[in-house]
């Protein structure tokens, strides 16, 4: 079963045992009828609302604010092929393995996206050491098959 992450569930809300969900696209939980929860398998999804800019999710049978926090901090995954189109172009787990350039010379190569909060940061493989890269403009450029380091950070490749 080939499954990708497409968030994580946060803290329960209110008392009916919603979560806020977290996640780069939060589009992609839109619709789902069922998503695979981290070490616990599928889980039908009741519904999701909007909270101001964040979505809070409900699955069946989760109807407290106890068995909610059972829940919280676990990855939400699905198959790549039930996905929206992205947003923004691309899923974070499409980066993934793609090459790093910086100019035309190779850099390395994306090992991982992490959620730091504030941002978005690729870690990049370049030999033995793993460089963390901010994923925003100036930085980087995501291109077809590639991400491009456009205006390294201060200090970044030394």
């Amino acid at each position: 079963m080939n499954l990708v992450r497409i968030g994580r569930l946060g803290r329960p809300h209110a008392l009916a045992g919603g979560l806020k969900f977290r996640s780069e696209a939060p589009e992609a939980l839109l619709g789902q009828s069922r998503v695979y929860l981290e070490g616990l398998g599928w889980r039908a999804v009741a519904r999701v609302e909007p909270l101001g800019e964040d979505l809070v999710v409900y699955f069946a049978g989760v109807e407290s604010r106890e068995a909610a926090e059972e829940l919280a901090g676990l990855d939400v995954l699905l198959e790549p092929e039930n996905l929206p189109e992205p947003e923004g172009g691309w899923y974070y787990f499409q980066l993934v393995g793609l090459p790093v350039f910086l100019g035309e010379e190779p850099l390395g190569e994306v090992v991982d996206v992490m959620d730091t909060g504030a941002q978005d940061v690729l870690v990049v493989r370049r030999g033995a050491r793993r460089l963390l890269v901010p994923l925003q403009a100036p930085y980087v450029e995501v291109e077809e098959g590639a991400v491009r380091l456009v205006a390294p950070p201060e200090g970044l490749l030394e």
